[in-house]
């Protein structure tokens, strides 16, 4: 219990201390670079802390930081790596057009035509 109760204080001051050094990061690079580029006003740490929390707020939330978008990379990356070099035409074309299925693009539930020799006269 009180190695619990450690391990939660301890990770509760690295966070504050992690905050503490990115708004103070953020803070020094704004007023290096922004009133000398864009001719902006300086800011202060609040200031600072405060942009990070509204950056966070309009483009990512305060859900878990990681874990979805690991998750979602992962399954995109594992689908990726599906050995179409290993399959004949007629297998490629046919499993390209179970993956259009599955994810909704039925394309009308109609198989289009094959072109033929005549259409291409």
């Amino acid at each position: 219990m009180i190695k619990r109760r450690a391990k939660f204080i301890w990770g509760g001051l690295f966070f504050l201390g992690v905050i503490a050094g990115v708004g103070a990061i953020t803070m020094l690079l704004w007023n290096a670079l922004i009133p000398a580029i864009f001719g902006g006003i300086e800011i202060t740490y609040w200031q600072a802390v405060g942009l990070l929390i509204l950056g966070r707020l309009l483009l990512g939330g305060f859900g878990r930081w990681h874990g979805h978008a690991h998750h979602a990379h992962h399954h995109f990356t594992r689908d990726r790596h599906i050995p179409l070099h290993n399959m004949s035409m007629d297998e490629r074309k046919e499993f390209i057009r179970n993956r259009f299925r599955e994810h909704g693009f039925d394309c009308c539930g109609k198989d289009h035509p094959e072109a033929t020799s005549s259409d291409k006269e």
